[in-house]
């Protein structure tokens, strides 16, 4: 859309090819609350869907999905998009590095809407550069805000956003109730031994 968009602005009326999701993989890169949801979406477009986590997944979530939990070379081998939404520690921390993006088909694209530190950004723009990977979406960034002479702002092969996935007025609110329950969840637990 940003593309086809500059062209309409610029008075041009230009058919670019585009790809169905419908009967493409999309490789799930921890599948906790956030993963969930963006399967669920995925599912209702008829994706072929790919879940990797540490954690064991229900089965009733496996049978309404669809979804298939292999490792995370398979994951990346097979997936047309590959969607990172796992949590940033130390087991996820450049989970996506040169080793990972040479795993994925050239004609996949990753999407990163969880944490920047999750993919070595210096690697991902070299696979770019390298055509190794057809494309990037990325809200979060290693260092944030993304640095004016990022390469990535010059590529027309990735889709940059400002961190802005979660910048709609519910969810803020949503995080705001959930830290005020934590705060209380924790006052309670210690029974306000720290509250001085």
């Amino acid at each position: 859309l940003p593309w086809t968009l500059e062209d309409m602005r610029a008075g041009r009326w230009e058919k670019r090819p585009c790809t169905s999701l419908h009967g493409r993989t999309l490789g799930v890169i921890g599948v906790g609350n956030t993963g969930k949801a963006v399967v669920r979406r995925a599912a209702g477009f008829g994706m072929h869907l790919l879940g990797n986590d540490l954690v064991e997944m229900p089965g009733s979530f496996l049978r309404e999905t669809g979804i298939r939990m292999v490792d995370k070379e398979t994951l990346l081998a097979e997936s047309d998009y590959v969607s990172t939404n796992c949590t940033l520690n130390e087991t996820s921390y450049r989970i996506i590095d040169r080793h990972a993006l040479s795993l994925m088909n050239p004609g996949a694209v990753l999407i990163n809407c969880a944490r920047g530190p999750l993919v070595h950004e210096e690697e991902l723009i070299n696979a770019l550069r390298e055509d190794r990977i057809a494309g990037a979406a990325l809200d979060v960034f290693e260092e944030e805000p993304l640095r004016p002479d990022s390469p990535l702002r010059r590529m027309d092969n990735v889709l940059l956003s400002p961190h802005n996935a979660n910048s709609s007025p519910e969810h803020w609110q949503r995080i705001h109730q959930r830290t005020v329950e934590q705060l209380i969840e924790e006052l309670e637990r210690t029974g306000g031994e720290n509250n001085r």
